[in-house]
């Protein structure tokens, strides 16, 4: 009987790229039998998930250490479960603390064992925005490293480590490519509003602490055009969030606020593809909508404990990723005390009479989408800063799934 083969997401980004590791190592090694902790994604392809992913998703310094017990004992847990499976290999997909907590300590249980598999990582810590020393941590805790990001290779190979560029899933995801001409009559909200598309992040302190400030950015918007904020006013709105927390995003919202709410991956990707402007977490997300050809405006608030060690830390200008990979302000990025509803409503503000411009003067502002910065409205800036994104991304294939299972021959087999 084929061995199982272990893998963990923590968070649903994590669950959906995970989700593609593992149709790449079907795709090319066969039907695997999984086991580890994933959300929908994973489960639909099969994993026998050992405990809620959510238990996972922990943000920031205090609230780490106010998890460390419990994620302490279910590491402890999962180890002693992985030592009994005898798995062909280890997968953990990004929730770097937890996951590389986890192959120390599994390492340690191999070596005592007298039995050895395969410990693989998939996103690389951001040693390139802060904490450049964890690269030689990294190294210790697992055998094999799948970067997302073409730079982070150098990071981690001067310490032995076998590190590989895999491209980003992102940069293939045929649902994101910039929207061509104007969408904004698709849907039921009216095409002479302004769209903005709201993503305050899927975990429960964002939601608390990002989507009432969101609300009443949105709100000086649609004060602007005189409206109350609903779909007939002159900036009609909608957030974006996942299906378990949406009766707490109604809540801090309030039963006024004229925010459309609506949840799922079909519906992010239709009223991404119908927004003028965004305001967004830090994270993921803003990949994605950078991806898109969506201009607008990010943010971050946490507890003033996490935000003081964060400064001392973490290189802010490296926080928003196409930031950093186009080392150029893609989106500003505000953040704690500066992350308020004036400054919010200003920069999409802005974005909206840039663009109001270039409809008024078409021959004046250029036109298309070709690679590189420059000037001319939000959207056209927008689908340039997509283009360099993309190519930036494959690695120069055309399919993520062949250059993940290229990287993992060495641990499952030979190619093709």
């Amino acid at each position: 009987m084929t061995a199982p083969v272990f893998i963990l997401a923590g968070e649903p980004s994590g669950d959906q790229l995970a989700a593609s590791i593992m149709d790449a190592v079907e795709g090319r090694f066969g039907k695997q039998n999984w086991f580890g902790i994933g959300g929908p994604s994973m489960q639909e392809r099969g994993l026998a998930s050992e405990a809620e992913m959510a238990q996972l998703s922990v943000m920031g310094f205090g609230a780490a250490l106010s998890a460390y017990p419990r994620l302490s004992a279910l590491a402890n847990r999962l180890v002693q479960r992985i030592i009994e499976a005898r798995p062909r290999a280890v997968i953990t997909v990004d929730a770097k603390g937890f996951s590389l907590r986890l192959a120390a300590r599994l390492k340690q249980r191999m070596a005592a064992e007298g039995w050895s598999a395969p410990v693989i990582h998939v996103v690389a810590p951001t040693v390139w925005a802060w904490g450049a020393w964890r690269a030689k941590s990294v190294a210790r805790a697992v055998d094999r490293l799948l970067c997302l990001f073409p730079f982070e290779v150098d990071y981690f190979t001067p310490h032995g480590l076998a590190a590989h560029f895999i491209g980003h899933p992102e940069a293939f995801n045929a649902a994101l490519m910039p929207r061509v001409g104007d969408n904004r009559d698709n849907g039921n909200v009216r095409s002479a509003a302004k769209r903005l598309l709201l993503l305050p992040g899927s975990r429960r302190s964002e939601i608390r602490r990002l989507v009432p400030v969101m609300r009443d950015a949105h709100a000086l918007l649609a004060a602007d055009s005189g409206a109350d904020g609903g779909a007939d006013s002159g900036v009609a709105a909608t957030l974006v969030t996942v299906p378990h927390l949406r009766d707490e995003v109604a809540a801090a919202l309030g039963a006024d606020s004229g925010i459309e709410i609506v949840s799922g991956r079909d519906a992010f990707y239709q009223h991404l593809h119908q927004a003028d402007a965004m305001m967004a977490a830090s994270g993921t997300v803003t990949l994605q909508t950078a991806l898109a050809g969506v201009p607008g405006v990010t943010c971050y608030r946490t507890s003033g404990l996490s935000a003081m060690i964060g400064r001392r830390l973490v290189r802010m200008d490296r926080v928003i990723l196409p930031n950093a990979l186009l080392r150029r302000e893609v989106y500003p990025f505000l953040f704690q005390e500066e992350a308020t509803p004036e400054r919010l409503a200003a920069h999409v503000r802005a974005i909206f009479a840039a663009d109001q411009m270039a409809n008024q003067m078409p021959d004046k502002i250029g036109t298309g989408s070709g690679s590189g910065n420059g000037s001319g409205s939000g959207s056209e800036t927008a689908g340039r800063n997509a283009d360099e994104l993309r190519a930036l991304l494959r690695g120069g294939s055309d399919d993520f799934e062949t250059l993940v299972a290229n990287a993992l021959a060495p641990d499952f087999g030979p190619q093709d």
